[in-house]
């Protein structure tokens, strides 16, 4: 019976906040063969990912919160909770009166 080999994702490296930034060379070449956990007191504060798996992830999310669609698919949501959009609004004229800046420089010295 032929044996078929199956490719295990690697556990992810974890460095405390004081390892990362003394070592940040060693740390972003590592980055490239797997994510990199960065923890501080125990917590897990943020992961270093290779370009690469950044960009895939993007890949397969590219509407996700913080990019263009998804800003305007809210927008759309507004508009149709709030009857559709502007077409039809207008708003009330304003009526400006322009003051001269220098006007109290100006004035006559008594």
């Amino acid at each position: 019976m032929k044996q078929v080999a199956t490719a295990v994702a690697p556990s992810p490296r974890r460095v405390g906040v004081a390892e990362a930034k003394s070592k940040l060379s060693e740390v972003l070449r590592d980055a490239s063969k797997g994510p990199t956990i960065i923890h501080n007191r125990g917590r897990d504060l943020a992961v270093l990912l290779a370009i690469e798996e950044y960009e895939h992830l993007l890949a397969e999310h590219p509407g996700g919160p913080g990019t263009g669609g998804a800003f305007l698919r809210r927008v759309d949501a507004v508009k149709r909770r709030h009857g559709g959009g502007i077409e039809g609004f207008e708003p009330a004229r304003m009526t400006l009166q322009p003051v001269d800046p220098f006007a109290r420089r100006r004035a006559p010295k008594a």
